[in-house]
C-alpha cells in the first residue's frame, strides 16, 4: 500500500491530539490523527471533566506558568460551543476546596496568597457560609474552604465529538484503531508505519498520553512518564443540584454532577501501573465514607460504574509540550489536568508548528528540559 502524504500526522486522538489536529487544520494544513483505539479510550475518555485554574505544584506551591495555561485554558473551553458550533456541555460551576483541620486550611491559605499574586479570584468561605449557600452540604466537620466561581466541568465525550466533527469538516483526517507501531526519520520528515498502511509526514505530533514515551524513543529520545493510576466513579442520575465541585486537596477528593444527573466523584491514586482492570473495593468505601459524611442524603445512592484512569506525570510534575527535533513535536505529562489545557495547548503547539517560534507560555514545559 502507498504511503499517503501529510503536512502533519498527529500520533494519539485524545482530547490533547485532537486539540492539536483541530488547530492545524485550521491553519490548512494537510492533517491526519492516528489514534491506536477507540475515541475516548484512553485519559480523556476516563476522565472526570473538571476544569480547574487552581493548579497546585507541591505542597504550598503554585506554578504561575500552569496558572496561566489554566486560565487562558478554561477561557477557551467557554468559546469552543460556538466556535465549534456543537455543545461540550461547559458549565461554570464554581469549585470550592475544603479543609477538615488547621493543617488542610493552612495550605489552602498558602494556595490562595499566590493565586491572588496572579489574579484569580478565590475567596475563603466558612462553614457557616458554605452550609448557608449549599444547604445540603453537612458543614459540621468542616473549619474552612476557598471557593472559585470560574471553575468549571465539561463532558470530556461531548468535546471529543465536537474535535472530531471540526476536524472532518476542515478536511482532516482521524484513523480510529489504527496504532502507529514504528517512526522513522527520512530526508523529507518521517515515515510513520501503523497497523493498517504507512504515512508520511514533514512533521510529526507525539500526543499519546502516557504511551507518549515509546515512538520517540525509536529515534533516540527518552521521555520520563509516570503513570499513577486513578479511580473514578458514577451513580445513577438523580435531579440535578450539586453545585459547585467539592474538592478536598489532601485526599486527591473530587466530586461533581454531570448535566444528566450523575454523580461522578474520584480520591486518592493508586501506585503506578498500565492496568486499567484493577478496580477496588477499599477506594469505593473511602469515597462512599468521606462523601455521606459531606452530602448525607447521598446516603442511599447506587454507583452504577468504577473504574481506572491514568494521568500521565513527569518527574516535575510539569507537562512536556514543544520540539524535540526538526518537525518532531511532542505534548504530553498532563497529569490531571489535561483536559483543561488541551484547548490553549492545542492552539500554542500548532502556532509553533506553523510559525517556528515557540510561545512565552510554553518556554516552562520545553522536553529539553530534561536532556
Amino acid at each position: 500500500m502507498r504511503a499517503t502524504q501529510n503536512d502533519v500526522a498527529v500520533i494519539g486522538g485524545g482530547v490533547m491530539g485532537l486539540s492539536v489536529g483541530y488547530n492545524l487544520a485550521k491553519k490548512g494544513l494537510n492533517t491526519i490523527i492516528l489514534e491506536g483505539e477507540y475515541l475516548n479510550a484512553g485519559s480523556t475518555g476516563r476522565n472526570m471533566g473538571v476544569l480547574k485554574e487552581r493548579i497546585p505544584h507541591g505542597v504550598d506551591k503554585v506554578s504561575e506558568d500552569l496558572v496561566q495555561l489554566a486560565v487562558k485554558g478554561i477561557n477557551l473551553h467557554s468559546e469552543l460551543p460556538s466556535k465549534l458550533g456543537y455543545n461540550t456541555f461547559f458549565r461554570r460551576s464554581g469549585c470550592l476546596q475544603i479543609a477538615k483541620d488547621e493543617s488542610e486550611l493552612k495550605d489552602l491559605q498558602a494556595y490562595h496568597i499566590q493565586y491572588q499574586k496572579l489574579g484569580l479570584k478565590d475567596r475563603i468561605m466558612r462553614p457557616e457560609t458554605i452550609e448557608k449557600r449549599w444547604p445540603y452540604i453537612n458543614s459540621s466537620n468542616l473549619i474552612g474552604g476557598f471557593y472559585n466561581s470560574r471553575e468549571a466541568i465539561v463532558h470530556p465525550f461531548a468535546i471529543t465529538w465536537a474535535y472530531l466533527e471540526s476536524i472532518k469538516k476542515l478536511g482532516g483526517r482521524v484513523e480510529k484503531q489504527n496504532r502507529a507501531k514504528e517512526i522513522r526519520k527520512t530526508a523529507s520528515g518521517f515515515k510513520i508505519t501503523a497497523e493498517r498502511g504507512e504515512h508520511k509526514a514533514e512533521n510529526v505530533v507525539i500526543a499519546c498520553g502516557t504511551h507518549s514515551s515509546e515512538l520517540p524513543e525509536q529515534l533516540g529520545f527518552k521521555i520520563p512518564l509516570i503513570p499513577w493510576r486513578k479511580e473514578i466513579l458514577i451513580s445513577e442520575p438523580v435531579r440535578p443540584f450539586l453545585s459547585p465541585v467539592l474538592e478536598r486537596l489532601s485526599e486527591s477528593y473530587q466530586v461533581a454532577q454531570t448535566m444528566r444527573g450523575e454523580i461522578l466523584g474520584t480520591m486518592g491514586f493508586e501506585p503506578p501501573s498500565f492496568d486499567l482492570s484493577e478496580c477496588t473495593s477499599e477506594f469505593l468505601y473511602r469515597f462512599a465514607n468521606e462523601t455521606v459524611e459531606l452530602i448525607p442524603s447521598f446516603r442511599h445512592l447506587n454507583v452504577i460504574r468504577q473504574w481506572v484512569g491514568i494521568c500521565d506525570a513527569t518527574p516535575d510534575f510539569k507537562p512536556i509540550v514543544g520540539q524535540l527535533d526538526d518537525g518532531f513535536y511532542i505534548t504530553c505529562g498532563h497529569y490531571d489536568y489535561g483536559i483543561t489545557l488541551a484547548p490553549i495547548v492545542g492552539k500554542l503547539l500548532a502556532e509553533n508548528i506553523v510559525s517556528g517560534n515557540q510561545s512565552s507560555l510554553l518556554k516552562a514545559f520545553d522536553p529539553h528540559r530534561f536532556y
